[in-house]
């Protein structure tokens, strides 16, 4: 059977790692640079793998079913199995632990606020490799399994450690079982499979979204407690604050220097990478959880879900505006407040009028 194509994922963006890589001499700056490349060799072989067919998602045995692995350095997966669920924390390998953690909490968010089994729906296993590559300073969801680096040491850290890059990762796997076709992948001959267009900076908005009630989630925190911020613990202070803000995207005070977001649509351009892009749905999810006030995920979370469920692989942002609404219609009925504050959201950042 013919498989599906699901984008290689990363949650620091080509530009970011440009800027550190800039902050580098010699041999680190040549290793982050090769690492913008790495993905895209990554991607290739993603798409050899689709092509010729794969097997459908393993289903986990229990309702949190996790596994993760040691990729002791190298870039062949999954490597070696350090924790299966339910196993015991695994002795002097935090990361494996960590990751571990926050994969659980993050499908805990999936089952108890959206009502989903996992990823899929239908409880596929997630697997995990820690420790990928040297000095990888990034994490991806390679549309099979989650792969972690360890930080290049120097401007990044402690990626498995952060609840919100992991939650925005695994939130790849959800949007790809969403949406048919996959939202925003394209794909052209001799060419591997990426993100691009207003379909792609939805996908990775989706992920921010995400990700970010996630932590408000495990938190326990309302929209005006929440930092609304993603990867807030993996760069070194020197480096930058975040590596995105819903709050107020592309704002180096909050970020990073040279922070290239947008938060308004008028600015958008069809060749501009989804990262950047992306700003625009995480700032019209951010204004209209915080005008809504309470708990982003109990005003919101199954309209983003609902909405979400009804775009397509070449979906704009109208289309996400319209849907969006629409869900809230659905969910808390026409012109309630969500209903309201979720039009008066998309206008704001001039998607509709």
């Amino acid at each position: 059977m013919k498989g599906k194509y699901g984008c290689v994922c990363f949650a620091v963006p080509k530009n970011l790692l440009r800027h550190l890589a800039d902050k580098s001499e010699g041999a680190h700056k040549q290793m982050l640079l090769d690492q913008i490349d790495h993905s895209a060799q990554l991607r290739g072989a993603r798409a050899a793998t689709s092509a010729k067919g794969t097997a459908r998602p393993e289903r986990g045995t229990k309702p949190l079913h996790r596994q993760v692995f040691d990729a002791q350095g190298q870039t062949r997966l999954p490597g070696a199995l350090l924790r299966h669920e339910d196993g015991k924390p695994v002795h002097d390998n935090p990361a494996a632990n960590q990751a571990y953690d926050n994969l659980g909490i993050a499908l805990a968010f999936f089952s108890e606020v959206f009502g989903r089994d996992s990823a899929d729906g239908a409880g596929m296993r997630i697997d995990a490799s820690v420790h990928y590559g040297f000095g990888f300073a990034n994490a991806m969801w390679t549309g099979e399994q989650m792969v972690v680096g360890d930080g290049d040491g120097r401007h990044t850290h402690n990626i498995a450690g952060s609840l919100g890059i992991i939650g925005h990762e695994l939130s790849h796997a959800l949007s790809q079982h969403l949406i048919k076709g996959g939202l925003g992948v394209v794909l052209a001959a001799d060419q591997p499979p990426q993100l691009e267009g207003e379909a792609g900076a939805l996908n990775e908005s989706f992920s921010d979204i995400c990700a970010s009630m996630i932590k408000q989630w495990h938190a326990g925190q309302d929209v005006h407690q929440a930092d609304w911020l993603l990867g807030e613990d993996i760069l070194a202070e020197h480096a930058g604050h975040a590596v995105r803000s819903l709050k107020d995207p592309g704002n180096p005070k909050l970020t990073w220097p040279e922070d290239d977001q947008i938060k308004d649509y008028k600015r958008f351009k069809p060749s501009q990478e989804p990262h950047t892009a992306s700003g625009v749905g995480n700032h019209a999810f951010y204004l209209a959880a915080t005008e809504l006030g309470g708990r982003s995920w109990e005003s919101l979370g199954l309209v983003w879900l609902k909405g979400y469920q009804k775009l397509q692989a070449r979906s704009t942002y109208v289309d996400a505006a319209r849907a969006t609404a629409d869900a809230a219609a659905e969910v808390h009925g026409k012109d309630s407040k969500p209903h309201q504050a979720v039009r008066a959201a998309w206008k704001a950042v001039n998607v509709t009028a």
